[in-house]
């Protein structure tokens, strides 16, 4: 195939450079076919007196060359039917079939894209609809003499636009008066307007050879859920053109991708917890958007740089005003740094899609405190009743002995100013403690009638087996008197 490609390359130049020796002679020579073939084999007995005399031996042998060139030149000049003649490897397709065909349009005052057509081919169960496969058939004859080797190459188009990566390449052979049977399946995962063409090549799909020719080619419509909407609106409008009920070109504002909010559970992690994440994403928009992306992350509030991914959630498609959800999870690793932590989350984070507006993509959640305890009861500002019940509860992943300790210093540097629960040396492994009446309310009252102060606090402190120790963070809780007056 090489020298074959070489050899049409090479009649291609000796085909230009006879023409160009042809028109280079007339102009400077003035030369004429038709007079020189006259003057050369005119016969001697011409009876014209006003004849051209023949000419000499030497004028013969100097025209000679020349019209054996012009021959030549002729038949070079003529080389591209004849090379096309030569080529012609008799091959013919045959037809294009497709396994699901929609009979639409109907009628005469039907197209494509009509509301009329766009809706029937909805419902009408012969017509391929989006997500189906669709089998394309076609075949090859061999109308030569001898066997042919070539390429076969299925086109697909939708809306104009080649696909190529659905486009099937591949090299049959076909016997003299045989036919080759191609097959194709293709996934309609495209909406709009398919084209269905064939075209044969040589071997190497350098040279076409055949083409699927106008008016040959198979079409068919997959309508979008936009299409339809659309169609159902014009209807309903009784919008006619030209005597055809048709869609008329409509305008949407882009797409415009924004957080509707954004939920993190717990607000107070522990390491080695899990956290729960629930991210509403909104299309505030006026047209659909496809592939979209979104970058969830967390980070320290103290380190903003230093993000980490927890996960990127896709969605397909999205209409305009529609809402997604994305339920998420993530484990906090056990060696986190502990402090405060935010969740940041980002849609379209390569800045890929179209939108309305491009500066509303990220969002951030509220401050997450992360710590090895946390307190659960009482809650800060709580208010106790003094003949109530007291009960404090908290809860940790990462110790197994715990002890609180309540006090009028809120920083707890005062040794004197608070006292432990259990006292002395004692540590529980529970993860709540009721202290004893004498305990709570009555050293507490005391202390806060000793040191003036009418404020108490809490925290627990961690201890593992290994004795390495951790402290939580504090909260306040006060204790309402009762009254004296028991009447």
């Amino acid at each position: 195939m090489f020298i074959k490609y070489l050899s049409l390359k090479l009649l291609d130049f000796i085909r230009c450079f006879i023409l160009f020796y042809l028109l280079k002679h007339q102009g400077h020579e003035s030369f004429n076919f038709s007079d020189s073939f006259a003057k050369n084999f005119a016969p001697k007995e011409a009876n014209n007196k006003n004849q051209t005399p023949f000419p000499s031996q030497t004028q013969k042998m100097f025209k000679m060359p020349q019209l054996i060139l012009i021959f030549f030149g002729i038949i070079v000049l003529l080389s591209p039917s004849l090379s096309t003649a030569i080529q012609s490897p008799g091959l013919k397709i045959i037809a294009i079939v497709l396994s699901k065909t929609c009979p639409l349009p109907d009628g005469p005052d039907m197209s494509f894209d009509s509301p009329d057509s766009i809706l029937k081919s909805v419902t009408n169960p012969d017509c391929p609809k989006h997500g189906d496969k669709q089998l394309i058939q076609t075949a090859i004859a061999n109308q030569g003499s001898g066997p042919k080797q070539v390429g076969v190459e299925i086109i697909i188009k939708v809306n104009s636009k080649e696909l190529k990566t659905k486009r099937h390449r591949k090299v049959y052979s076909i016997q003299a008066g045989d036919k080759a049977r191609v097959l194709h399946e293709i996934a309609l995962k495209n909406t709009g307007l398919y084209q269905i063409s064939v075209r044969i090549w040589d071997t190497n799909f350098k040279r076409i050879i055949v083409n699927t020719t106008p008016g040959g080619e198979r079409y068919f419509f997959i309508a979008s859920p936009q299409d339809v909407e659309v169609a159902k609106t014009q209807l309903a409008s009784g919008i006619v053109v030209s005597g055809k009920r048709i869609i008329s070109p409509l305008r949407f504002d882009p797409p415009d991708l924004r957080w509707e909010s954004v939920q993190i559970l717990p607000k107070h992690a522990l390491r080695g917890e899990k956290l729960r994440l629930r991210l509403n994403l909104m299309n505030g928009g006026g047209d659909i958007v496809k592939d979209i992306v979104a970058k969830i992350q967390y980070y320290n509030v103290k380190q903003p740089m230093r993000k980490t991914v927890i996960a990127m959630p896709t969605t397909r498609v999205m209409a305009p005003g529609e809402v997604i959800t994305f339920d998420l999870e993530y484990v906090l690793p056990d060696d986190q740094l502990l402090g405060n932590y935010q969740i940041i989350a980002t849609v379209d984070p390569e800045n890929e899609l179209e939108e309305l507006k491009e500066n509303n993509n990220i969002t951030k959640s509220n401050v997450i405190k992360l710590s090895d305890i946390k307190l659960l009861l009482p809650t800060d500002k709580f208010i106790f009743e003094e003949n109530g019940l007291f009960l404090f509860q908290w809860d940790s992943l990462a110790y197994s002995e715990f002890k609180i300790q309540v006090g009028v210093d809120e920083k707890f540097e005062d040794t004197g100013s608070y006292f432990d629960l259990p006292q002395g040396n004692r540590w529980i492994a529970d993860k709540e403690l009721v202290p004893l009446a004498g305990e709570l309310p009555g050293m507490a009252m005391g202390l806060m009638r000793s040191k003036e102060k009418n404020q108490l606090y809490w925290r627990v402190i961690g201890r593992q087996a290994s004795g390495r120790q951790a402290i939580s963070g504090i909260n306040r809780f006060r204790i309402t008197p009762v009254s004296s007056d028991s009447s």
